[in-house]
């Protein structure tokens, strides 16, 4: 995957190497030997994990155009596609558009950005308002409520502020910290709806200020799988659990001499290109197997790990994973859905254009899009995994 790194002008750095605090241990940590494997590569088809796939066309008209750059969530009957600016709702087993979600702007009821985290408790989305308050919205896309955030510190001195949201089973919400200027006393954040902090995460691997001028925007993740929140930096080799308590570990990913270091977030560009670090980009993790995107020295790579044998296989990735359950188009995933399957959003210029090149092709599940028309929105694709009993 062409990783997105976003990078501002800063005389500033960011983040820490790994975590400054004791975190809570687990009988459910798995390590995933990563290094080894990706030096010991084995070949990897749908049909290992996949039992079948599901296509679906979104509904294209003028109310709900996808722009080139969107961020996805696949719910049980709901799939929400995203940016800044713009949040649409669509039927999940149909692609029937449902509606928009509020509106951008400065007026009554408007966002600053339209979406920051997903309650999956409530079934509500929550977006981000411009009086460091957070707006509720409905699946419906009616606006519900509002509540206030902890009030960042603003300034040049020592600002503190988050940036990247999710929320907890308990319909808290925790909040990562930029860490501008190399100073930044806290981590995560917890907070719940009265505004009220629960519980701050120290960041205690602060590093001293220097008039570096590159910052990765895209050093830290927070992931929601199997009814719980995680959260990993690019720096660091264990993604944590977060509850309001403790960060346990869940994954730590044996990167050996490929791991990478601190100071990779505030490289520029070209100096990036001469490292042969391993960059996990994604990880996707349903009761049966934990998916693995991730990169080195430009080369994409998928990784299976069952969790029943505790085996990871690694292969290349390349335009995708063999689909030779239908005989289609490569198949490369960059989203689960809230069941643990796979998905993947593609253009349907590329759907029109393998139609074209391979005409013979009769599976019935991939015949509905023969007639695609290119100007449409993207086809949504759902590997439904194969389940594992794990008490074997």
């Amino acid at each position: 995957m062409k990783r997105l790194i976003q990078l501002i002008v800063l005389s500033s750095v960011f983040f820490l190497t790994s975590f400054g605090f004791q975190s809570k241990k687990s009988d459910e940590t798995y390590i995933i030997p990563l290094a080894k494997n990706i030096s010991n590569l084995s070949e990897i088809k749908c049909s290992q994990f996949i039992d079948h796939f599901e296509y679906i066309q979104l509904e294209t008209n003028e109310k709900c155009l996808i722009p080139n750059d969107y961020r996805v969530l696949i719910l049980k009957n709901q799939i929400l596609i995203w940016d800044v600016k713009y949040c649409f709702v669509f039927e999940r087993k149909t692609g029937r558009f449902i509606c928009e979600i509020g509106k951008y702007g400065r007026g009554p009821e408007e966002y600053q950005s339209s979406f920051i985290a997903y309650d999956y408790n409530k079934s509500v989305i929550y977006s981000l308002g411009w009086n460091d308050n957070v707006m509720v919205f409905g699946l419906d896309g009616k606006y519900l409520r509002s509540f206030p955030m902890p009030p960042p510190t603003r300034g040049m001195e020592a600002p503190s502020f988050m940036t990247l949201y999710s929320c907890l089973p308990n319909s808290n919400i925790v909040g990562s910290h930029l860490n501008i200027l190399g100073i930044e006393a806290k981590l995560l954040t917890v907070f719940n709806q009265k505004g009220e902090v629960i519980k701050v995460f120290q960041n205690k691997n602060v590093y001293p200020k220097r008039p570096l001028k590159m910052l990765d925007l895209l050093d830290a993740k927070f992931y929601y799988m199997e009814n719980n929140t995680y959260f990993k930096e690019r720096s660091n080799d264990t993604l944590f659990k977060v509850t309001e308590k403790a960060l346990i570990p869940h994954l730590i990913f044996e990167m050996g001499k490929f791991s990478v270091p601190y100071e990779y977030k505030w490289w520029p560009p070209e100096e990036r290109k001469k490292v042969n670090f391993i960059l996990v980009d994604n990880i996707f993790e349903n009761g049966s197997w934990i998916h693995i995107l991730a990169e080195k020295e430009s080369v994409e790579f998928f990784g299976l790990y069952n969790k029943v044998t505790h085996q990871l296989n690694v292969d290349k990735n390349g335009d995708g994973i063999p689909n030779d359950i239908d005989n289609f188009i490569p198949f490369n995933p960059k989203y689960m859905d809230v069941e643990g399957n796979l998905v993947q959003f593609i253009n349907a210029t590329k759907i029109s254009n393998w139609f074209k090149e391979n005409n013979s092709k009769n599976s019935e599940r991939i015949n509905v899009l023969r007639n695609v028309d290119i100007n449409q929105n993207p086809i949504v694709i759902i590997g439904k995994t194969k389940t594992i009993n794990l008490t074997k």
